[in-house]
């Protein structure tokens, strides 16, 4: 060791020695702090005795090191559950001994050092222990079970279950029990029932009366016989969509809307079909739409004498294509007295005087259109013309009556041109 030099008397301990000492002081200090924390007891952590800088590397200390076992864990704390070897006053040095002798707190003496003792502090205050920390047992002292338990209630899904599920599950199954006998049933739904009544059938949600605008005496006739309601009655039972339904399959009715209005007035507005044309089919005369909607039964002809008339089955799917021969043929006036569908597959145009324009499966309305203007060029329909087939637009066919027949025969005769 260094001799002290005068300027150092006044140094700490840890300075007044060489850094073997340094350690050995922190590394009691350390096994104290230890002790007191109840991490580990001071028996189990053996100190290694500090050697002087001097000693070779087969000294104590690298011998301890080396006979160190190198198991497992299980050894390892086995190992620290037997008391540690006591090392001999001998076989420590000064350093060592004054680091174990501050760690049991108890008082050393120095060696005798050559010059001036150094004023030195006393090591002799020490910290209030801390109380010892439960151990894994105590802290689970239930056991394997009490452990799963505090597992489980700490997942939430469990927790849900336990407070909200098992609750519900036994209301649940109480109500089960007491709806299982139909008498208790039975009570219940009357209960409902009367509650149910007493709301709705209060005097401001009551109709008493239904109106609908002015309409065609048929439709209206429809409509009383169609819509018989019991008033007054609940608007909470009445079903308006199923009335308005039921409006709707009307005929005449395109469409229909119900309405609640103040004192009690059940509003319909309704949007009436309009005829348009007459349909001659295996039913009878038919009133139908634009749209090809059947609109109304008729007995006769002269009853909508204004609206064209088609015939044939298959007729009321074409009505826009029977709209546009119709209107081509206009130039005709009142000559044209209907169209015919001729297989369900083309148009015939029938005219007064047992006339008839046949057109063609696909062009109709361009081959109508040439004969019209063929017509007024030449009042080709103003002759003793029978039939005018279109159907082969490239080589149209005209067919005449029997005494125009003869007429072209006795002039064929009479002719010199025809007699050679």
């Amino acid at each position: 060791m260094r001799p002290l030099d005068p300027q150092d008397r006044d140094a700490p301990v840890s300075a007044m020695r060489d850094a073997q000492a340094f350690w050995d002081h922190l590394g009691a200090t350390r096994a104290e702090e230890y002790a007191q924390d109840d991490i580990l007891p001071i028996s189990a952590v053996p100190v290694a005795p500090a050697l002087p800088p001097d000693t070779a590397a087969d000294s104590l200390q690298g011998r301890a090191l080396a006979d160190v076992p190198r198991g497992s864990l299980e050894d390892t704390l086995q190992a620290l559950d037997q008391p540690a070897p006591a090392l001999s006053a001998a076989d420590m040095p000064e350093t060592s001994k004054m680091a174990m002798a501050a760690a049991l707190e108890e008082p050393v003496t120095p060696a005798p050092m050559d010059g001036p003792a150094p004023t030195q502090t006393p090591l002799t205050a020490a910290r209030p222990r801390k109380p010892a920390a439960p151990t894994r047992r105590s802290r689970f002292a239930g056991g394997r079970i009490g452990y799963r338990m505090q597992r489980i209630w700490l997942t939430p899904a469990y927790r849900l279950l336990i407070k909200y599920g098992l609750p519900v599950l036994a209301l649940g199954a109480a109500l089960g029990f007491h709806l299982s006998d139909e008498a208790n049933r039975t009570a219940l739904a009357e209960k409902a029932d009367t509650v149910y009544s007493a709301v709705v059938d209060r005097p401001e949600f009551m109709v008493t009366e239904l109106q609908w605008p002015e309409v065609t005496p048929e439709l209206d006739a429809a409509l009383r016989d169609r819509l018989e309601l019991d008033l007054p009655q609940s608007s909470f039972r009445l079903d308006l969509d199923a009335l308005r339904q039921e409006v709707e399959a009307l005929d005449w009715v395109r469409s229909a809307d119900l309405r609640l209005l103040s004192d009690g007035v059940l509003g319909l507005s309704i949007t009436e079909r309009v005829p348009a044309i007459l349909w001659r089919s295996e039913k009878g005369l038919q009133l139908l739409d634009t749209e090809g909607v059947r609109v109304a039964h008729v007995t006769r002809r002269d009853i909508r004498p204004e609206l064209p008339l088609i015939a044939g089955t298959g007729a009321n799917e074409h009505i826009r294509e029977a709209f546009d021969l119709l209107d081509a043929a206009s130039p005709l006036g009142d000559r044209v007295l209907g169209l015919l569908r001729v297989g369900e597959r083309r148009w015939d145009v029938v005219l007064d005087r047992d006339q008839r324009i046949r057109l063609p499966e696909k062009g109709a309305l361009p081959a109508l259109e040439r004969a019209m203007a063929l017509h007024q060029a030449q009042d080709l329909l103003a002759r003793d013309l029978v039939v005018a087939d279109l159907r082969n637009p490239a080589r149209p066919v005209l067919q005449i009556s029997a005494g125009a027949m003869e007429s072209l025969r006795d002039i064929r005769s009479q002719s010199p041109e025809f007699s050679q």
